[in-house]
């Protein structure tokens, strides 16, 4: 593994360390909440200047150094270009159709992945005041069901973009994909939600 990679991948590990602290709580509700939070912020200024320092040497979608020129597959993240580049045309006809699919279910990922964050932690800081809405148990399924059927859904049916026509875009902070390269983190992703979901089929069998 190059030094690039192992940056990243330990880039990378900050994602499931704040998944931990948002959902086991090992410090306790508002240390481990608080903690996580910082760490959500922190990270974006460490992530972002990984991803744009990397554009042009790295292939964005299996995350590893360019051997030569690169193959461009740009596309648009909240009104900006990224500029990324591909190890091979299969790999940049790879990206485009995943960043076109992205693109074409952004509403229902807003609906599954970022709205359930937003009510999870709008409860965690609440519950901290005196004032949450949800039990943490209820809210803990709120968060982690929609997000694993939406990540393991993506994770599957990609491909199908490069059917669409529209333009390849990411509203959702696309440094977090290049810190492993969009192919790896969609695998951890899918192993995570189908986990996830297996969990909650579990649990729902022990409640009937």
């Amino acid at each position: 593994m190059t030094r690039t990679r192992l940056t990243g991948a330990l880039l990378f590990l900050f994602i499931p360390l704040v998944l931990v602290l948002y959902l086991r709580m090992p410090l306790g509700l508002a240390p481990s909440v608080l903690l996580g939070i910082a760490l959500m912020l922190a990270h974006r200024r460490i992530a972002r200047p990984f991803m744009d320092r990397h554009l042009g040497t790295r292939c964005f979608w299996c995350g590893r150094d360019l051997p030569g020129p690169g193959a461009p597959a740009p596309f648009l993240s909240r009104g900006e270009t990224i500029a990324a580049q591909a190890c091979s045309d299969t790999h940049a006809d790879r990206l485009i159709a995943f960043t076109r699919m992205v693109a074409a279910g952004r509403l229902v990922v807003f609906a599954l992945v970022l709205l359930p964050v937003l009510i999870y932690l709008g409860n965690a800081l609440l519950t901290i005041a005196g004032h949450g809405f949800l039990p943490l148990d209820t809210a803990r399924a709120v968060f982690k069901i929609p997000i694993a059927v939406a990540v393991v859904s993506l994770s599957f049916a990609w491909p199908l973009g490069s059917k669409l026509a529209r333009g390849p875009a990411i509203d959702f902070p696309a440094h977090n994909l290049s810190l492993l390269g969009v192919s790896w983190t969609l695998w951890v992703f899918r192993l995570v939600g189908l986990f996830w979901l297996g969990q909650a089929a579990w649990n729902a069998t022990r409640l009937i």
